[in-house]
Order: C-alpha cells, then structure tokens, then sequence
C-alpha cells in the first residue's frame, strides 16, 4: 500500500522510509519476542549486550569542577581514562516476567576498585498486552527525562547539573507501577530504536524507593514517591514529540562531612549514623523532539526545595530552579553515517544533596560534535564552559571546610570520548 502511495505523490520518500522501518521492527520484535518464549532452553532467553567508553580531557582551570558525572576529567586532566564498562544481561523469561541486571566498572584510571551494581530489577506484567506492569528492585527513579536515558542513547556526555542533582546516580531501591496503551508502546519503541530515546515508562508512573539515591544505605524511614505523566505524540507531518511532567516529594538526609554544619537537630539512625534530615521535592517539565530527519529540541525545567549549605557553611532548606535548552540537527545521508551537532545552555540554583549539601549554582554551554559511523561506534568532541562554586576546594589543593564559603570559578573543559558498543 505504501508503495502504491509514493508512486501516487501521496506521500513522500522521507515518509515512505519511516513507514518501511516501522513495519520492520515491529516483525523484528514480535518474531525475537515468539522465539524467545518458545524456546525451552533458559539461556535463549536471555540477551547479553554493554559498552565502553574511553575518554581524554583538556581543561584551562585546575578550579573547574562538574561534581555529579565526569569528575575524572578535572582531577586527573590530560591522561586517557576509562569512564566505564557497563554489561547488561536481560530476558523475557514469559508472557509475565521480564529482568535487566547491569553491573557496571565506573571508571578510577585502570584500576577496577569501583564495580558495583547498576540496575536489579524485574518487571512483572499485569496483563498480557503489557499494558500495565509492577517493577521491583534497583531502578531507575521517576526524576526527569534525562534521568531515565542511558548514556548508551544520549548523545551528549553529561545530564545537566539541575537535572542530575534530583537523582545522582539515577536509582534506588524501589517498587514502580507503568501504565503504557498500546499506541504509546509502539511510539516509544520507535524512539528508542530509531532516535536514542530513554525507552518506555509509561504515560503514567508511579514508584516508591528508599530516596538516599544508588547504593546508599536508607538512613531513615520516611520514603521518596515520584510520578511521572507523559505521552508521546505524532504530529500531522509524522513527527513524534514527547512531553510530560514528573514530581517527587521525600525526606533526604544529608552528611554535613567536613565540608558543612547541621543547624537542626540529627537524624540517629541505628548504628550511630548521623545527619540533617531535610525536605526533598521537586517538579519537572519536559519537551523532546527527536531530529525526524534533521532538527530536534531537548528541554527540562525543575523547581523544588531541598538542602542547600549556604555560605557560613549551614545546611537549610532552601528554593532550587533551573533547567536546560538543547538544540541539535543531525546529517543522516553522509556516506561516513551519522553526524550530529548540538549546544546547551543550562542554569542551576540550588544545593547537592549528596555531596554534603554544597550549593551547586552554575551556568554551563555546552557544544559537541557527535559521529556514528555505524551501530557499534560512537565519537564525540565536547567543549564546556562553565561558572559556578567548587564542591570541594576553595583553591587548588586547598580542601573546603564547614567554616568557609565556597570559592568561585569560571572554566572551559575539551573532552574526546571513543565509545563501542556490542549487542
């Protein structure tokens, strides 16, 4: 039908192609999906499939500091270094039980000091459309948008500050409830597939976790609960958008360190553990349009409150807001394959919780180069310039104490990432 369609003008070749690899991945997928059940065998049932990522960094300021992702790159710049080794292993084991389990090598130079645990979790379907579905274990926290993409999808190398400082880590330990109709199933899908989308979690969510983010110990027993609302949409040309809003509400408790003081009674916890319990909510709006073929438009904005230390050194609860625009166009019919450029502007006021609190404010531009000669390979070329306050010094070598306010530093920072994927 659709080739009847383009020999009549009725729709054009870009729209042709897109419906050509529609139909061929929902064959791909409801043939791998029937073997894979069919199979007797459990090891069939299981897919294997990680990357890597390598990485040089060249900054102008031993000040600069991006606390929340790639901290290698300003404590040891001009040295090639692994940023990490993730392998996934994940199945459909039946109609009702899928599992992803990710350990992951986060990178310390070539020393492998730093495995932990990603992602744990199993997804049980409620029905068998797959409509609704209940996820357990360590997961991915409804915070935002950039929250839920992997860095395997996401084209530029860090989350912005305002978004990661909601949920550094990404996850926690927890139980979620999805809801996806089946026309949102399939728009997810096709973005994930075709344009490094975060994959499907639902048009509505609903989880709750611990709230001490990955691989914390809960220091309380108060309980962080998140919701996401979303949907993504098809425009009258075929274009999908994306949108939607998540909102969170829970008490985190801070360690003050050395770094900052408790102006409010500690919170003990069984075994001697202190710190300052203080609200942590949060609202966060999204837009996403992925390039179908060209341009596409990332943006997310938070507001909310949570600890902040301030400049005598004491955590508060304090207002936080700022967010990101992201631009990007991609060149799709190069015969080296895919070539993206893309620039981000982002502001942040506001504290970060896991790291004693600290007041984060920044301003960040961002602007990458991104090659994909084909599925396995990745190269990108990024140059940051950022302003804001240090997390940990107030010069160089010189560590920040609970008596001091926090220095201030303007810096520009050039990173090469070579990234290979297997699957």
């Amino acid at each position: 039908m659709e080739d009847i369609l383009l020999e009549r003008g009725v729709i054009t070749t870009d729209d042709w192609i897109r419906i050509k690899a529609e139909e061929e991945k929902r064959a791909e997928l409801a043939g791998a999906e029937i073997g894979i059940l069919s199979s007797p065998r459990w090891y069939e049932r299981i897919r294997v499939m990680g990357y890597i990522q390598t990485r040089y960094a060249l900054l102008d300021n031993p000040m600069m500091d991006i606390p929340l992702s790639d901290r290698l790159a300003t404590t040891d710049p001009n040295t090639f270094y692994i940023r990490r080794i993730r392998m996934v292993f994940m199945g459909q084991i039946s109609d009702r039980l899928a599992f992803y389990f990710q350990p992951a090598y986060e990178g310390t130079q070539q020393a492998l000091s730093n495995l932990e645990v990603v992602d744990a979790f199993a997804d049980f379907f409620i029905t068998k459309d797959k409509e609704h579905r209940i996820r357990f274990g360590q997961q991915r926290v409804l915070n935002s948008f950039d929250t839920l993409r992997s860095s395997s999808n996401r084209l530029e190398l860090d989350r912005h500050e305002s978004i990661q400082s909601g949920a550094p880590g990404e996850r926690d330990l927890g139980v979620a409830y999805y809801w996806s109709p089946k026309i949102s199933q399939l728009r997810y899908a096709q973005l994930a597939t075709y344009h490094n989308g975060p994959g499907d979690y639902g048009d509505f969510g609903i989880m709750v976790y611990n709230g001490q983010t990955r691989n914390r110990p809960e220091l309380n027993y108060d309980k962080h609960v998140s919701l996401r609302l979303a949907h993504p949409f098809e425009l009258p040309d075929g274009r999908l958008l994306e949108t939607g809003l998540f909102a969170y509400r829970g008490q985190f408790v801070v360690d003050p360190g050395t770094r900052s003081r408790c102006p409010v009674a500690l919170h003990v916890q069984d075994g001697g553990t202190t710190g300052c319990q203080v609200l942590d909510e949060r609202l966060t709006w999204y837009l996403w349009t992925p390039p179908q073929p060209s341009w596409g438009l990332l943006a997310e904005y938070t507001v909310g409150r949570g600890p902040e230390r301030d400049s005598q050194g004491f955590i508060r609860e304090s207002a936080l807001y700022g967010g990101y625009v992201q631009p990007y166009y991609t060149w799709r019919t190069l015969p080296i394959g895919l070539l993206t450029t893309y620039v981000r502007y982002g502001e942040y006021y506001g504290g970060i919780k896991t790291i004693n609190g600290v007041n984060g404010r920044s301003t960040t531009i961002n602007l990458g180069l991104v090659w994909e000669p084909d599925t396995h390979w990745r190269f990108v070329a990024e140059w940051e310039y950022k302003e804001g306050l240090h997390s940990s010094l107030i010069r160089p070598g010189v560590p920040l104490t609970s008596t001091v306010p926090q220095a201030e530093f303007t810096g520009n920072l050039f990173r090469f990432q070579a990234q290979w994927f297997w699957n």
